[in-house]
């Protein structure tokens, strides 16, 4: 993994800083605004926390088409929203949550599950990554298709997509999560669905064919918490799927994809902090 780490570190030096906003923290985002006190005597508030929610409202509609993406840092379902961005060159605002201290925003936006990632376009809320990257891909469709116009094709699309929904985030936590007879199952059921998806993809250059596409926008995320995985599970990936490292590595030569995925040591900082916090080191 050092050539990933190197990879990562060159690519984070020409990163751009994504224009950060907290919306939740403070009022003030939101008080600055040229909105006259009339106006906002129109609307029905009773706490400061209303008066938030309300003003990030009125201010997307005034603004038309504003995109703000609630989000952590290092979450891979958040990274997949930011490439299917990023690959649509739409502009949109960042704004990160606190986990452990759920602000007033994320928790008006999406009062079901509570959690991020959250796309907020001209005040309406979309939940669940790959719900919003469907959503991304059919709201500004002249740019960069994710899924294929082919009914069966945009069907194993979506297949493949919800395969690593469902096998690479579960396993992949049960290997920091775990030791002994239980972390060796979850290692062996991460390569083997690795192997898997290597076989799907082939000597394609992208999953879907020539250009990067939704079941990429899915995996992808994952690869830059791979060296936490080794790390913690004393494993290597490379060794058993070459094919899908290759796969990857080429994959961040993409601005869209560089600039999206978070640099693996923080990554793995992160995870090191939640064992610690949670008593699974």
């Amino acid at each position: 993994m050092r050539s990933l780490m190197t990879q990562f570190a060159r690519m984070s030096c020409n990163k751009t800083t994504r224009k950060l906003t907290h919306h939740t923290n403070s009022l003030q985002p939101f008080l600055t605004t040229n909105t006259s006190v009339s106006t906002l005597s129109d609307l029905s508030l009773s706490s400061p926390r209303s008066v938030a929610i309300s003003i990030f409202f009125f201010t997307s509609r005034m603004a038309g088409d504003q995109v703000t993406l609630l989000d952590l840092w290092a979450s891979p379902f958040g990274m997949r929203v930011r490439i299917a961005l990023a690959e649509k060159a739409v502009k949109y605002e960042y704004s990160e949550q606190d986990l452990w201290n759920k602000g007033a925003l994320l928790l008006q936006m999406n009062p079901v599950h509570k959690r991020i990632p959250v796309l907020v376009h001209d005040g309406k809320p979309i939940f669940e990554s790959l719900i919003i990257v469907q959503y991304i891909d059919e709201v500004w469709k002249d740019k960069a298709p994710l899924l294929p116009s082919d009914p069966y094709e945009r069907a194993q699309s979506r297949f493949w997509a919800d395969f690593v929904d469902k096998k690479l985030y579960e396993l992949g936590k049960k290997i920091y999560t775990t030791k002994g007879e239980d972390q060796e199952a979850a290692k062996k059921d991460f390569i083997d669905s690795l192997k898997l998806l290597e076989g799907e993809l082939g000597d394609k250059p992208y999953f879907g064919g020539d250009t990067l596409g939704y079941v990429d926008v899915a995996l992808l995320p994952f690869y830059c918490w791979f060296y936490a995985y080794e790390t913690i599970g004393n494993f290597n990936i490379e060794a058993d799927c070459p094919k899908l490292i290759a796969y990857c590595k080429r994959c961040l030569e993409k601005e869209s994809v560089s600039k999206s995925l978070e640099d693996p040591q923080k990554v793995y900082d992160f995870v090191v902090m939640l064992r610690k916090k949670f008593n699974w080191a």
